[in-house]
């Protein structure tokens, strides 16, 4: 009946036919289709919305989520708030799943606001609030999720809910752990606490099991109490476990990796962080496997697996990109220019840290310390020293104003970059108040940033037999723990020492050790430090013939990174490293 109406307005050119399975037309101008609405009475739109929406519901019942942005504008143009906010919520839903932020927003906005407006059941409002947070994070607008968890807490209140309550708590106390724009230590301490009161009374594991995680978030990202982090996680570990709640057991694996890791369970750290991958390969959740390719980043660059560490950068780096994740996207780029360097690949070094502290201040703060530090370092070593005080001089500043557990990796950068201008006054006033000995129960990781700066100058200062004792207290620990990352430096200050101190035997001996790892780990750089390390021992020895070998190694280590190196650098470079007498 209505195919010879269809087929008299597309003969007067009213509309057109798409080439398309199913029978769909199109208003072959925009004032047509105005005329043609401006025409019918409100009521008659909103029948027939109705009609061509449940009429959508009949013919497609399998591809309500495709069609639920369609679906939701024809209910709501039907003036059915319900179904609007069903339909509002699966596009919302479709749209996350796409990694459509923006779209998602809005769509979970519009079904908030309907389901607020008609005093929709708690557990639906509460998953409204939770999941436009999660939008808000995804899209790194850490203050907007801050105002939307605010928004949920105050209603939670109005409705005398103590579920949404702790449940708005929590989403807040992890926003303000974790190294945000709106990071804030006592703020996500307090939150917390409170939190885990209300989850207990409440009887409820997943609640615990959240909260302890987000403890774990506080104390180990940018806190100073790995092993109260630890503890947290194994303690959020085995609920999750016990309580099969897989979610939480993926984000709890995810995360306490890199501390298992760091505490030398090194194995064990892969493990998780490998099975944590697994779980949100399955629930396809897309930002979280960036994030945990940014972990793997930090697990491999501790082991020295330089190889495995950019595969991992790269690969989260695509992710995060693909889905408009800039969080993740300063995360994977955070340290792993440090790999570069040993590669001797300076030229990306520079491209991915700059890239990194592009995206600090907005979305990840920690790059303007720690990425910064790493690159204030290299313009140093590439005989910019005056640049490596500019740089670290800001990083320590961000440290001391936002992160001060993370001041050691600025405060080790500064120092050294004073120490290759020569004003040792000046290095250690930026140590003055490290502690003399080495302090792994808080976070190794810095301590041995902090460590390393110390011995570097003890030697500058000729104070060699305090060098020798820190030397050996941090060496047995990165031993110990596999952190091969810092066992490759010490071994090179230790064989400094050594032969500072006249011990030829045993700067040969560390020299071995370290030739031994930077080949395992295929680190030029290093490589470069250790064969300047031979010639010096050949030189002291009066072996002049290995003394130009050593020499004619270094020159060639030289001239490959040197090929690698942006070429505003390369001469100052090629100069510092053929300056290096130990």
């Amino acid at each position: 009946m209505i195919d010879p109406i269809l087929a008299r307005l597309e003969a007067h050119e009213l509309v057109r036919r798409l080439r398309e399975e199913e029978l769909t037309y199109l208003f072959k101008h925009a004032l047509v289709q105005d005329t043609v609405r401006a025409s019918l009475l409100l009521q008659e739109r909103k029948r027939l919305h109705r009609l061509v929406g449940e009429s959508l519901e009949t013919l497609y019942p399998k591809q309500r989520a495709e069609l639920a942005p369609l679906l939701t504008q024809h209910f709501a143009n039907a003036g059915d708030d319900e179904k609007t906010r069903v339909y509002a919520t699966m596009a919302g839903d479709e749209a996350t799943r796409m990694n459509a932020n923006a779209e998602a927003l809005e769509q979970y906005t519009r079904a908030l606001d309907l389901a607020q407006r008609a005093n929709a059941a708690d557990e639906i409002v509460q998953e409204l609030f939770l999941k436009r947070g999660r939008v808000l994070e995804v899209k790194g607008d850490y203050p907007a999720a801050v105002e939307n968890y605010d928004a949920m807490l105050r209603a939670a209140k109005e409705r005398s809910s103590r579920v949404m309550e702790m449940a708005a708590l929590i989403a807040r106390a992890t926003a303000h752990s974790i190294p945000s724009v709106v990071y804030d230590e006592p703020r996500a301490q307090e939150l917390s606490d409170r939190a885990l009161e209300l989850a207990r009374a409440l009887n409820n594991p997943e609640a615990q099991a959240k909260i302890l995680w987000n403890l774990m978030l506080l104390h180990s990202r940018v806190g100073t109490n790995r092993k109260l982090a630890t503890a947290y996680g194994e303690q959020a570990l085995e609920i999750a476990r016990a309580h099969n709640l897989r979610e939480r057991l993926a984000y709890v694996l995810n995360d306490i990796a890199p501390l298992i890791t760091f505490h030398g369970q090194s194995e064990r750290g892969k493990q998780y962080n490998l099975e944590s991958r697994r779980m949100w390969r399955a629930m396809d959740n897309l930002p979280m496997l960036s994030s945990n390719f940014g972990y793997a980043v930090m697990i491999h660059l501790l082991l020295g697996e330089y190889d495995e560490a950019i595969a991992a950068s790269e690969e989260g780096l695509k992710i995060s990109r693909e889905i408009g994740n800039a969080w993740n996207e300063a995360f994977t780029q955070t340290w792993i220019g440090e790999a570069y360097i040993e590669r001797g690949e300076f030229e990306k070094a520079f491209r991915v840290m700059r890239a990194a502290i592009a995206l600090g201040e907005t979305v990840f703060p920690p790059t303007l310390v720690l990425t910064r530090s790493d690159l204030a370092r290299l313009y140093t070593d590439c005989g910019q020293p005056e640049r490596g005080v500019e740089l670290a001089t800001l990083a320590l500043q961000v440290a001391e104003q936002r992160f001060p557990a993370i001041r050691p990796a600025a405060a080790s950068a500064l120092a050294h970059a004073y120490l290759a201008l020569g004003k040792t006054e000046a290095a250690r006033d930026v140590l003055r108040d490290a502690p003399e000995a080495f302090q792994p129960e808080f976070n190794p990781f810095y301590a041995a940033d902090l460590a390393l700066a110390q011995i570097e100058l003890l030697l500058a200062e000729k104070e060699f037999a305090r060098a020798r004792v820190l030397c050996e207290d941090v060496l047995n620990h990165v031993h110990v723990n596999t952190m091969r990352q810092y066992e490759m430096e010490l071994l090179l200050k230790y064989a400094q020492l050594h032969l500072r101190s006249k011990e030829l035997d045993a700067a040969e001996e560390r020299i071995r050790q370290a030739r031994w790892l930077a080949e395992r780990m295929d680190a030029r750089w290093s490589l470069l430090r250790v064969s300047a390390l031979e010639r010096a021992l050949a030189l002291a020895r009066g072996d002049a013939g290995a003394a130009h070998a050593h020499q004619a190694t270094i020159a060639a280590l030289r001239e490959a990174i040197a090929a690698r190196t942006p070429p505003e650098l390369r001469a100052g470079f090629l100069e510092r490293a053929g300056k290096y007498e130990y």
